[in-house]
């Protein structure tokens, strides 16, 4: 495992608003920054920036941390590698060669991509070969991508079996399944070309397998969703594309595997796809990261035109330009390269139309509601724009385009809002949540809380284990809040909204504020159990209690914050 120390250091040394203003734009809000969540879409700014905490909290995903979870949710890094990215920067050394979440499942993945590798080049890959061949595949310009052939002879278990793999981790990563009967396995990859998919850490985390025979379906088969692998989050070509795209700040996105290799392979290596499915809203956030234009290059066929129809809303929501390159009817990159060369496919790309132009021309409008119907799904995408700048530009080349005036634009959205109901940051919050935040915000001074308060002063359990917590492991602190299981994630909202909007006290004020707090839990104890003596005629009892909250209520009066002891809470 990597030194506690370490990531401590890490952690306390990292500017986090310089880190995440390079993925996002921050504006200063008081001590704080904010701005639209880079985790999902949003209209209303509610991601906000602590740096005097180093942390990150959205209030609408629910999404937070510190720099190093910050890395590995946005650039979908392993921690040892969000880690090591940032210690680099740093000019920390550290060891990240062990503790790998989940590292049986990539151990597993990546011999399995050495056996396929091994087999497509060997003779036993003679016919896969031969149809990479067939798809104009250049093996050497594409060994960044690891293929690999599955024999339908199979051959994985043995290997695998050779190599020290369990019988039970290749079920796990989804590589072989169990008969029903349960006494005989089956391989799922069999005489199929396979791509390794990576993620952005380059790290294999699935496959996808192409049949030979167009005749045995499915014809495209994926690895099941596991621990590190989840279909429609990921996007296939990224960690190859990432680099040059960031560099463009484009990227080309086709529906699958062959488009893609034959594109990066001619040089058109900022090109990546979703997995055998339709572009899904987190796909089109991962695009976003690393590019602000994105050129849709779909099959010709209807079932191309329809997908890239879907697509382009879940783009425009992401905050991208959108732009549709159509290809010939029934035609695809793969194709187009084959008959007409690789300069052909790049003038294709220039010349593609932005989503407006290409609803116009591919959306049937023969009649005037079909038109408007037409318009209609238009303004409602653009409506999903958050950036003001964008916005505007984009009403306004709708007006044009469609020679309709911006104002009916613009009142037609207006009539179609309808207003959410956003909880208030500054909300009431119970004394004892007050209390807690500011423990959590001041974690240097919790020594002077942990004198005076005991768990039991809390009445909502979740606290009282938060303050248990906070009293077992010293090095737990804000940034931590958002992956624990001890409280709800309502309570986690209100104590980060205090966090947040709250501003920093002097020990003094600390002090002054736990002692008042624990004064109150005192008054109260003494009050029930005055009321619990009334109750039962106890009236002695009524007159002891009553000399306690007298005493207590001097103590509080005459009491100096710089010379508080636990002995305020000893009355009862």
């Amino acid at each position: 495992m990597i030194e506690k120390n370490k990531i401590e250091e890490i952690k306390h040394q990292t500017d986090i608003v310089a880190l995440i203003s390079q993925y996002v734009q921050l504006k200063k809000v008081g001590k704080n920054y904010r701005a639209l969540c880079p985790f999902h879409t949003e209209k209303d700014p509610s991601f906000y920036v602590i740096p005097d905490k180093g942390i990150y909290h959205c209030f609408g995903c629910k999404k937070g941390g510190n720099a190093i979870t910050f890395l590995m949710e946005y650039e979908k890094l392993d921690f040892p590698s969000a880690v090591r990215r940032l210690a680099k920067d740093l000019g920390i050394e550290i060891d990240t060669s062990h503790g790998l979440k989940h590292r049986e499942f990539y151990d597993v993945n990546d011999k399995a991509a050495q056996f396929f590798t091994l087999c497509l080049n060997r003779e036993i890959g003679k016919r896969g070969r031969s149809y990479l061949a067939e798809r104009s595949l250049d093996l050497t310009r594409c060994k960044d991508f690891r293929l690999g052939y599955a024999p339908a002879s199979g051959g994985l278990v043995t290997y695998m079996r050779q190599k020290g793999i369990k019988q039970e981790s290749l079920i796990k990563v989804g590589l072989v399944a169990q008969h029903s009967t349960g006494r005989s396995i089956r391989e799922i990859f069999r005489d199929r070309i396979m791509f390794p998919i990576f993620n952005l850490s380059g790290r294999i985390i699935g496959f996808g397998g192409r049949s030979l025979d167009d005749n045995v379906q499915p014809k495209y088969l994926n690895s099941p969703e596991t621990p590190i692998f989840k279909k429609g989050e990921g996007l296939y070509g990224l960690y190859q594309a990432r680099d040059f795209a960031r560099q463009k700040q484009e990227i080309l996105l086709v529906e699958g595997y062959f488009d893609l290799l034959n594109l990066y392979q001619h040089g058109l290596n900022y090109v990546c796809a979703p997995l055998g499915t339709s572009l899904t809203e987190k796909q089109a956030i991962l695009l976003s990261r690393f590019a602000k234009k994105v050129y849709v290059l779909f099959d010709g066929d209807l079932s191309g035109i329809k997908a890239a129809l879907r697509a382009i809303g879940l783009l425009i929501s992401a905050q991208i330009d959108v732009y549709i390159a159509s290809l010939p009817d029934g035609s695809d990159p793969d194709t187009v390269i084959k008959d007409q060369g690789v300069d052909a496919l790049r003038g294709i790309v220039e010349s593609a139309d932005d989503f407006f132009h290409f609803y116009r021309k591919h959306v049937n409008t023969d009649t005037v509601e079909q038109e408007v119907a037409v318009i209609k799904d238009l303004i409602e995408i653009v409506s999903n724009i958050h950036d003001e700048i964008r916005f505007d530009r984009y009403v306004k080349y709708a007006a044009h385009v469609f020679d309709i005036g911006a104002d009916v634009i613009l009142r037609h959205m207006k009539g179609k809002v309808q207003e959410t109901p956003r909880t208030s940051l500054r909300s009431k919050k119970t004394p004892e949540e007050i209390l807690m935040a500011m423990i959590l915000n001041h974690k240097e001074y919790f020594p002077g809380a942990a004198e005076i308060l005991d768990t039991d002063d809390f009445m909502d359990p979740a606290l009282a284990r938060l303050f248990q917590t906070l009293r077992k492991d010293e090095s737990f602190d804000v940034s931590d809040l958002s992956d624990v299981d001890i409280i709800d994630e309502g309570l986690k909202e209100r104590l980060m909204a205090l966090i947040i909007m709250e501003p920093t006290v002097s020990y003094e004020e600390f002090k002054k504020a736990v002692v008042h707090y624990k004064s109150e839990v005192e008054t109260r104890r003494i009050k029930e159990k005055i009321a619990a003596a009334h109750a039962k005629g106890d009236v002695q009892a009524v007159m002891q209690y009553n000399e306690q909250l007298n005493v207590l209520k001097k103590k509080v009066l005459q009491l100096k914050t710089e010379n508080v002891t636990h002995d305020v809470g000893s009355t009862g």
